[in-house]
């Protein structure tokens, strides 16, 4: 078992800034809050903003065919970085109408899901049996002590500043993501292989995707991606109906993280002695029990416990089911756009389960949310048994 030490400290970098970008978590939903958009009209608006995560294989395929300056990977890093920071600073300035609203979030997300992409294909890359677990423990572990960071931080510049300077402090976080890369060392693209078509690595991706394990995966991933129905409604449930301030809403977050982050240790500390296909029966176990805790909140302190449970549950979630992408994603010579779009269903059904729990917590409110999301997520059981690779 090899690790390259190199391309993991740079997708701790670039992770642990993702992380830190929930400095304005509490912020930006309150803020929306304050303009008079319903619960479902916020879930919507954070849905169609997000759209950049749903076209993650473009990127991948770009970066794989079309190499700049004769690499593969940094330029990249270092434009979409800027991205971000643009994107962030459009909010901060622009009129918090819907359309301006939607565009300053799509180009604020653009410039990360692409550094996403571009950042897991140099992991995937390098992924070989036995370690692709560890390099996600150590990229999602990264992510998650810069959101911890954040979490408390975020809920104290709420409390105390305008939305808007909160945006435009957020902007600057994506320019370290941008100087790190400055630094990375990629071997140039052989001349060879500098001419490719840009819709060949989209095309294979798509062959790929549906035969084999993969094609189950990907359902597996929409399935899981169910427990997003909760999220936004929960947060307003805490706000509104048991009044939580901005610093408590930020400790949440914080401790959810922390919760992450020990789920990330027992997911590399038990993982190596079960098989991927073992985790993901787990995984699916734990998003059910996940998706449950929800109901146990009543206070303060049964928020802090259930947080940080979930926390814990939530990764030991994920991380089975982006070890198993980057898995079957490996030796497949288009690694960042099979991984881009895998990752990108996911986060497509993120986008759907969030309209949706938006406009059913309107409708039959919050403890029926939760059981019909912890419901849907044991379809997962159905799928498993049909990876025969992992």
């Amino acid at each position: 078992m090899s690790l390259h030490w190199r391309i993991a400290k740079l997708a701790a970098i670039v992770y642990f800034i993702q992380g830190s970008l929930g400095i304005a978590n509490v912020a930006f939903p309150l803020y929306l809050r304050a303009q008079g958009f319903s619960i479902a009209k916020i879930a919507w608006l954070t849905a169609v903003g997000a759209f950049p995560w749903y076209c993650k294989i473009i990127y991948g395929a770009v970066s794989d065919a079309i190499p700049l300056w004769g690499l593969r990977r940094k330029p990249y890093l270092v434009i979409c970085s800027a991205f971000s920071s643009i994107g962030w600073c459009l909010l901060s300035v622009l009129p918090p109408n819907e359309m301006c609203l939607i565009v300053a979030m799509s180009v604020a997300n653009l410039g990360l899901a692409a550094t996403d992409v571009i950042t897991d294909g140099l992991v995937v890359e390098h992924s070989v049996a036995g370690t692709a677990q560890i390099y996600q423990g150590i990229s999602w572990g990264a992510r998650s002590i810069g959101s911890v960071i954040a979490g408390v931080t975020g809920g104290i510049l709420a409390a105390r500043y305008p939305a808007n300077f909160i945006f435009l402090l957020t902007a600057m976080l994506p320019l370290t993501s941008l100087v790190a890369a400055l630094f990375v060392q990629e071997d140039p693209v052989r001349r060879e292989q500098k001419k490719q078509n840009i819709l060949t690595p989209i095309r294979d991706s798509f062959r790929y995707l549906l035969r084999g394990d993969l094609k189950w995966l990907s359902l597996l991933l929409l399935i899981a991606s169910g427990s997003a129905a909760i999220g936004t409604p929960l947060f307003f449930y805490l706000r509104e109906k048991l009044g939580f301030d901005e610093v408590f809403l930020g400790v949440l977050g914080s401790v959810a993280w922390a919760g992450a982050i020990l789920g990330c240790l027992v997911f590399l500390t038990g993982s190596r002695h079960l098989s991927l296909k073992t985790t993901l029966y787990w995984a699916v176990g734990v998003a059910f029990v996940d998706a449950l805790l929800a109901l146990l909140i009543r206070s303060q302190i049964s928020a802090l416990s259930m947080t940080l449970f979930s926390g814990i549950l939530g990764y030991m979630t994920l991380l089975p089911l982006l070890s198993s992408a980057a898995k079957l994603s490996h030796a497949t010579g288009i690694e960042s756009s099979l991984f881009a779009i895998l990752a990108s269903l996911f986060n497509m059904g993120q986008a759907g389960s969030s309209i949706a729990g938006g406009f059913l917590y309107e409708q039959v409110g919050l403890k029926a949310l939760i059981l019909m999301t912890a419901a849907f997520v044991l379809l997962g059981f159905l799928v498993v048994p049909r990876l025969k690779v992992l």
